[in-house]
């Protein structure tokens, strides 16, 4: 899509992660449910595909001006046409299917926004919107037996990429929605699967046998991938982007009653079941956290590391028991804290795998969630909790 110059980032509102919430034990970078947090609603979204106003799509640009990826090469990481295009502090959306584990680069986005994959034999759509600073997964595998295939229709909504279903050529569903607005598959929801979010230099440090997109694409045979074109500088170093809304919102910031609780373009990571949203901000998480929270009757837990720029859920049930998580020092340079339940003792590390104790060599499980800038997250789900 065709977007407007952008400006740096000048400015940013700062507040102290514990002032936000209380500390559950000796540890102040652990947090039990908070009563200060602001309480989730359901309303003030757009799910309800009937009345979703379709006279609000914007242009950005043309259909497939940015040609979503299929089946795009993998390769390791090593291979010289990913050496050539990215860099350690990159962000890449990292996926975990059935063992096979793959990198998706926000670089590769900035042209392409979608890659259609199949990871494990899932077949997988992988979408990242720069407007938004959303990241999101999608299931592939349709009711009907068929493989989804998404484009890039040139539309948007609030900002939102909004796609469409390559076998119908009609079909539009706007990503933070996630379901059909309109075409034959009206209604039908996208099924959200988990992803992580962090720097190529830690994700290969979690996953060194990781593949990741190469940058020989028939887009481009080299070179155009080093750029972005969403900075002034052409260059992202993961906080320089631009300070600005191209696009008109529904409703304002002004009209929107938690428009201003932070920076427009402050991240959050999202997650949403059904109707009720949470948002936990990156910048109420000091450097490092581990949040114990309940979202519409789901347990999870929320583990923030800074330095690499990661933000996951988990859930905190396992064969039943709810748990409840604290941080402990590792002195590991791949994990520099772990987590401990107080109910089983269990050591885990940040892939959310049990190390040592009742539960060693179990995995906890990631829930979806995305990155989002504040703005969208708030003008998708207006009575959003925060954390």
């Amino acid at each position: 899509m065709r977007r407007p110059g952008f400006i740096p980032f000048i400015g940013i509102l700062l507040f102290l992660a514990w002032g936000c919430g209380g500390s559950s034990s000796d540890n102040p970078l652990t947090f039990d449910v908070n009563p200060t947090d602001r309480a989730a609603q359901t309303g003030g979204n757009f799910l309800d595909v009937s009345i979703f106003p379709l006279d609000e799509i914007a242009s950005g640009g043309d259909k497939d001006e940015l040609p979503a990826l299929i089946d795009q090469r993998m390769v390791a990481p090593g291979d010289p046409n990913v050496t050539g295009y990215l860099r350690d502090t990159d962000l890449v959306l990292g996926v975990v299917i059935n063992g096979d584990t793959r990198a998706y680069p926000h670089n590769i986005f900035w042209w392409h926004e979608i890659a259609n994959d199949v990871v494990g034999r899932v077949p997988i759509c992988v979408t990242f919107c720069p407007l938004t600073g959303t990241g999101m997964v999608f299931d592939a595998r349709d009711a009907d037996g068929s493989r989804i295939l998404l484009g890039v229709s040139g539309l948007l909504f609030n900002n939102n990429l909004i796609m469409y279903d390559k076998r119908d050529d009609e079909t539009l569903y706007p990503q933070m929605v996630s379901s059909g607005i309109s075409g034959p598959r009206t209604g039908q929801e996208l099924k959200q699967l988990p992803v992580v979010e962090t720097t190529w230099g830690y994700w290969k440090q979690l996953y060194p046998n990781t593949r990741v997109v190469s940058g020989l694409t028939d887009l481009d045979p080299g070179g155009l991938y080093t750029l972005n074109p969403y900075s002034r500088s052409g260059v992202d170093n993961n906080r320089e982007r631009h300070d600005f809304i191209p696009f008109p919102l529904n409703p304002s910031l002004e009209d929107n009653p938690i428009g201003g609780l932070f920076p427009s373009k402050e991240l959050v990571l999202g997650v949403r079941f059904g109707e009720i949203a949470k948002a936990y901000p990156f910048i109420n998480m000091g450097d490092r956290a581990v949040v114990n929270d309940i979202v519409a009757s789901n347990p999870l837990v929320v583990v923030w590391n800074a330095d690499p720029y990661m933000a996951v859920p988990f859930s905190r049930q396992i064969d039943g028991t709810e748990l409840t998580f604290d941080m402990i020092e590792s002195g590991n340079d791949t994990y520099p804290f772990l987590l401990k339940d107080r109910e089983t003792e269990t050591v885990w590390d940040l892939k959310g795998a049990g190390i040592r104790g009742k539960h060693k060599g179990r995995l906890l499980r990631q829930i979806p969630a995305t990155n989002a800038f504040w703005f969208a997250w708030a003008s998708f789900w207006q009575n959003t909790g925060v954390f």
